[in-house]
């Protein structure tokens, strides 16, 4: 797996859990959850790798010490009041650093608890924090990311309301902030840009005034078309070979009355989908129409290509999302989705 492929998928509980992290200790803490593997403890980090890669900050040897000193005096803390129960676990056991090698070894019930996580987590690409500048913008696009992925369908836009009172609270932001002179320039509007410039989403916001004092903000969220993160290295092997693409395409979509692709057909537009069987067919919800074997092949490498110069179409196509559904619900992808089709005819890649 590429390094800036990394997924880190973190419990709902450690992305909205306070302790004040700084910047370097939450992208730290993201890439040690993201690289964790079942029955291994201690993990070993060329530190001279991962500043180049991710943050330079932390190549300084006291601030390396004091990072690594931060993560050793977390925790992690679940509870749950309704049944009477509470889990805390330390986020490292033991560090260690000599020859540029840090050695981290985890704590193994908390190690336990991650590996084995079902539900409740927030799922995204590492690359997506490692270049935000600062601890209030990183936990800011976490939990505008978490919203995101509860609440959107089909890629759509979505809404979030929040108090100042409760942005502060989730932010962990000093009383001394004020909202205008600091909240807002130097948390909001930067994230607005560093968003656009390095993650998968986008936001704007409304500020919701009681009286004459802002009290409320709604962010609305929707995905960055130019940034859109593809799942990890082990997905790409789907867009190497046909074979490996019908599979993706079978996995994602046979049965499911989803549609993977359009085709125009004697001057008709028919939606292309997979049967129960996984052979595909053409729909205009009027007439369906299979195609041969010769037809089928020709159709798969068709959309192979698209997949492997269109990032948007790529995304589309792992997450499972019907075409149709998108052309008539969200229109901003679905224009985007043109854009790189018509640019890759214009190209002569298709």
């Amino acid at each position: 797996m590429q390094e800036n492929n990394l997924i880190v998928k973190e419990p709902e509980e450690l992305v909205l859990m306070r302790g004040d992290f700084s910047e370097s200790a939450l992208k730290l803490s993201a890439y040690l959850i993201a690289n964790l593997k079942k029955d291994k403890v201690i993990y070993k980090i060329n530190v001279k790798d991962y500043l180049e890669k991710f943050d330079k900050k932390i190549g300084d040897y006291n601030y390396l010490y004091n990072v690594t000193q931060e993560l050793s005096q977390k925790q992690f803390k679940m509870e749950d009041r309704f049944n009477k129960k509470f889990a805390i676990f330390n986020f490292i056991a033991s560090a260690n650093y000599a020859d540029g090698v840090l050695e981290i070894e985890f704590s193994h019930r908390l190690l336990g608890y991650l590996l084995e996580i079902k539900d409740k987590y927030l799922r995204y690409n590492i690359i997506n924090i490692m270049s935000l500048s600062s601890k209030y913008v990183i936990r800011l696009y976490k939990i505008l990311k978490d919203a995101f992925e509860k609440k959107s369908r089909y890629g759509n836009k979505v809404e979030l309301k929040l108090s100042i009172k409760e942005l502060r609270e989730k932010l962990e932001i000093p009383r001394s902030y004020q909202y205008s002179s600091h909240i807002k320039t130097r948390i909001l509007d930067k994230a607005k840009k560093e968003f656009e410039k390095h993650t998968d989403i986008l936001f704007d916001y409304d500020e919701l005034k009681t009286g004459r004092k802002v009290t409320h903000l709604k962010f609305i969220i929707r995905p960055n078309p130019k940034k859109l993160q593809t799942d990890n290295g082990v997905q790409e092997q789907y867009f190497k070979s046909r074979k490996n693409f019908v599979a993706l395409l079978r996995k994602k979509f046979s049965g499911s009355g989803k549609f993977f692709g359009f085709k125009s057909i004697d001057g008709i537009n028919y939606w292309l989908g997979l049967d129960n069987n996984g052979l595909a067919y053409a729909s205009n919800l009027k007439d369906i129409k299979d195609f041969n074997g010769i037809e089928s092949a020709e159709l798969y490498d068709l959309w192979l290509k698209i997949a492997q110069n269109s990032d948007l179409y790529r995304q589309l196509i792992e997450q499972g999302v019907c075409l149709k559904d998108l052309a008539e619900n969200n229109k901003e992808l679905w224009l985007n989705l043109k854009e790189d089709i018509i640019r890759l005819k214009e190209e002569e890649i298709i």
